[in-house]
């Protein structure tokens, strides 16, 4: 069964159940989350690492136990989130009560006095990590429930996406702007992101529907549950094909600021092409929305890949001084990251409906939390694989480096994040089942007249 094909175009109202206004207020919370998402992939690290100087290969060890811990947090926190019964529904009172933690564990981690150490690090990004979890899970979740609408899921991913892409660049460029060093920036950081945070928390308490769906029978356990998700048809597919791909997007982000100081020779480029990078993921939204009520969700996210690869094709031929073309590569890897975050979420929300038309008990939480959990242990791959390798084959972040070491850094930042789109691609390619679970229609009426 192939996605959604229009006999015509629809009217507004069947395919509509949001506002712009709704969207927005929903959406708004993403700007913070993606500041501090930010600053733990590009600064953080290096910041442990070299500024206070704890090493490469231990910052890296400990950030990504963090987030293997967190394969196991997110799934608690996802099903509690889908068994909690409240007059706001399920997911506010998750939002509402770890939104506070979340925001003092910012300032714990991300302003760490300079005598910090092993010990201050280990719990400062513990409590980050736990805390996140506790606010994002039951937040995202909201964003898989509240349209009952194929593409209007992918307006809610995308205006979602747009939030993050503000968010980031507000990060990125703040400390450019103000002329800010390593802590500067990050006391910044932390106050635009607590400031943006709670105006956040109220446009989403007040001007998002509350989605309280009530089903009959005993609430699922969390096995239960994990057994239901592993079930439903195209869903292992979908989270493998995300788990490659982040893991192929995190290697270039955690290594973009050492490959433009060592390789291309540019330190004054740094801000410039995470600037690009950001920008470009939000400016080539509008064409993967397009090309996603065209050909479908699937074959978008394909081509997507493919024109990535290419780019990213030509790093290791770069070298000093090779600025425009490392500039053009920022392109095709903005443009890819945009469509990366959108279709898998948009796809997702379409397996967690299909199960809601079933009249299930709610799963979103949960299909969500096995998402991310996957997702975070692929960022991670940078922190346990190439930050120890480059230290086991005496990469220099403060000094000179020879060709072994250059050499290592390149294939870190592009063939090996090829290769890892080539796997995803390939099972987009031979997994029709994923477009079979997204089913064929365009809202829940036209799925089942019997609804609505």
């Amino acid at each position: 069964m192939l996605e959604a094909e229009n006999k015509g175009e629809p009217s507004p109202a069947a395919t509509r159940a949001l506002s712009i206004v709704q969207m927005v207020s929903y959406a708004f919370l993403t700007l913070p989350i993606a500041m501090g998402g930010l600053v733990l992939v590009l600064f953080l690290p290096t910041y442990y690492a070299v500024e206070l100087g704890l090493g490469l290969t231990t910052v890296g060890l400990i950030i990504g136990a963090g987030r293997i811990i967190d394969v196991v947090t997110d799934p608690l926190i996802g099903r509690w989130s889908d068994n909690t019964k409240s007059r706001w529904g399920p997911r506010r009172p998750w939002v509402l009560l770890a939104m506070p933690l979340y925001l003092i564990s910012v300032w714990f981690f991300f302003l760490p006095p300079q005598s910090a150490g092993l010990v201050y690090l280990i719990v400062a990004s513990s409590a980050y990590f736990l805390f996140y979890t506790a606010f994002d899970v039951p937040y995202s979740s909201v964003g898989l429930e509240i349209s009952p609408h194929l593409h209007e899921r992918t307006d809610v991913a995308s205006m979602r996406a747009a939030f993050q892409v503000l968010g980031a660049l507000l990060a990125a460029i703040l400390p450019v702007v103000l002329h800010l060093n390593g802590a500067q920036a990050l006391t910044v950081i932390a106050y635009t992101l607590t400031a943006t945070a709670l105006l956040g928390l109220a446009l989403f308490w007040y001007g998002v529907p509350v989605y309280n769906r009530t089903t009959p029978g005993p609430r699922p356990s969390l096995l239960v549950a994990f057994k239901t998700a592993l079930r439903e048809p195209g869903y292992r597919s979908l989270i493998t094909a995300f788990m490659l791909v982040q893991a192929a997007n995190a290697f270039p982000a955690a290594l973009m600021v050492l490959f433009v100081t060592k390789i291309i020779q540019a330190p004054a480029l740094v801000n410039l092409s995470l600037m690009i990078l950001i920008v470009t993921s939000a400016l080539f939204l509008p064409l993967w929305m397009f090309l996603s009520r065209k050909v479908g969700k699937r074959k978008t996210w394909m081509s997507s890949i493919v024109a990535c690869s290419i780019a990213l094709a030509f790093v290791p031929f770069l070298g000093a001084g090779d600025t425009t073309a490392f500039l053009i590569i920022c392109v095709c890897l903005g443009a890819a990251f945009g469509c990366d975050t959108i279709m898998p979420t948009s796809m997702l929300a379409d397996i967690v409906y299909r199960t809601e038309l079933r009249g299930e008990n709610r799963f979103g939480g949960t299909f969500l939390a096995a998402k991310n959990s996957v997702s975070k242990m692929a960022f991670v791959a940078p922190l346990l694989l190439a930050f120890p390798i480059l230290d086991l084959v005496g990469f220099d972040a403060k000094g000179n480096n020879g060709e072994n070491q250059m050499l290592t850094l390149a294939l870190f930042f592009g063939p090996v994040s090829i290769c890892l789109r080539a796997l995803t691609f390939l099972i987009l390619t031979r997994t029709e089942d994923i477009e079979g679970a997204i089913g064929t229609y365009q809202s829940a009426k036209e799925y089942d007249p019997a609804i609505g």
